[in-house]
């Protein structure tokens, strides 16, 4: 089940170009492409005479051509030029129109009947912050969207399938902290005055003129946006001091489902540290690819291929306390799909940002309540 009144990520806006793209969002076959003023275009991939990929066609100016039996597609999905039957265009012969923004550096595509809303695209700004520095990446990963979900915001797994690299045992024993708003989940973690963890025990001495086996205070604050859009605050910090006196990142992901086995998982990360040294971007570049791909990616898919097509709730599976935060957001996202089948409008999205990070600019401590 898909939310449809929802923007999905359809790819980096750079990866758009002139030639044709395709994408399929929520088992829609999409075609992609950029005018020639550079605006995005999201129309129907398939042409409703034979069913024949346009994405296989050509480009005539703003337009797409049919290669299979000609007709000519507008921006707007509608047939205007039929080669055949004397020129005549049926109503019916045109391909769905969906709305593009690009935003945070992604094109962003409306897959639902109701009037888009620009304010539903949750707020991503640190992408672009001053000061910081981006570096992305996107796997194709063969498991439902909410799998990953599950997986992001339930960290204690990190003990245990990061072992080496993101594993902590303060994670697995510190207390998990909820909140929701709207249609956002927050899932916090703080973990004081504990070993670090491999990766960040690595930037201790090259960025914080740290040992890297003194102890730290280290927190995982999650941000869940229906349907599945996520942003991690994640950092360390000296036992007792502030975060501006350790080093921390932004990791955002973005699921796009494509089927309901099938997800397209575009992921960031925003670092305060050694923006300008190319070994500390190669560094976080290897270990989000290696926790992600060679950690994460096999254990979710190999979970379902386990389950096949049944939703995992159905399965009835034992719940330990770290899956609140899941369970919250499967909640949410069901309400938020009946609601849409009652033709209910999308709620607002999440809090601005900075807002959130004001509120915690002194202290790395959690400042969300417990509900």
């Amino acid at each position: 089940m898909y939310l449809r009144n929802a923007w999905y990520v359809a790819c980096w806006a750079h990866e758009l170009g002139d030639a044709l793209e395709t994408r399929t969002i929520c088992e829609l076959p999409i075609l992609l492409y950029r005018k020639t003023d550079g605006e995005a275009v999201a129309i129907g991939d398939l042409c409703p005479h034979r069913f024949a990929p346009l994405h296989m066609g050509r480009r005539e100016g703003d337009n797409v051509r049919c290669m299979y039996h000609g007709m000519l597609f507008g921006e707007s999905g509608k047939c205007v030029e039929n080669p055949h039957h004397g020129g005549v265009i049926s109503p019916k012969m045109c391909v769905p129109k969906y709305p593009v923004v690009e935003k945070y550096g992604l094109i962003w595509v409306w897959t639902g009947d109701a009037e888009a809303d620009e304010s539903q695209i949750p707020d991503f700004g640190c992408y672009s912050a001053s000061g910081f520095k981006t570096i992305h990446g996107m796997m194709d990963v063969q498991a439902n969207y909410q799998l990953i979900t599950d997986n992001l915001l339930d960290l204690t797994h990190a003990d245990f399938l990061h072992d080496g690299t993101l594993s902590s045992e303060a994670i697995t024993t510190s207390k998990l902290e909820t909140l929701e708003q709207g249609s956002t989940v927050y899932a916090n973690r703080w973990c004081p005055d504990g070993d670090p963890p491999p990766v960040w025990g690595q930037l201790m001495e090259s960025q914080m003129g740290m040992k890297p086996d003194q102890r730290i205070d280290h927190w995982l604050y999650m941000r869940w946006d229906a349907p599945a859009h996520l942003l991690l605050d994640v950092g360390i910090s000296p036992v007792g001091k502030p975060r501006e006196d350790g080093a921390w990142v932004y990791t955002g992901h973005h699921l796009t489902p494509v089927s309901p086995t099938r997800t397209l998982y575009y992921w960031t990360v925003v670092r305060n540290h050694g923006v300008d040294d190319p070994d500390v971007e190669k560094f976080w570049q290897m270990s989000i690819e290696y926790a992600f791909g060679v950690q994460d990616k096999p254990m979710i898919e190999a979970q379902q291929a386990a389950i096949g097509t049944c939703d995992i709730d159905e399965l009835g599976p034992v719940a330990i306390p770290a899956d609140l935060a899941g369970g919250k957001a499967r909640r949410k996202l069901m309400q938020l799909i009946k609601g849409e089948e009652r033709g209910e409008r999308p709620r607002p999205g999440a809090s601005p940002l900075d807002e959130l990070l004001a509120r915690s600019a002194k202290s790395a401590a959690p400042v969300l309540p417990v509900v």
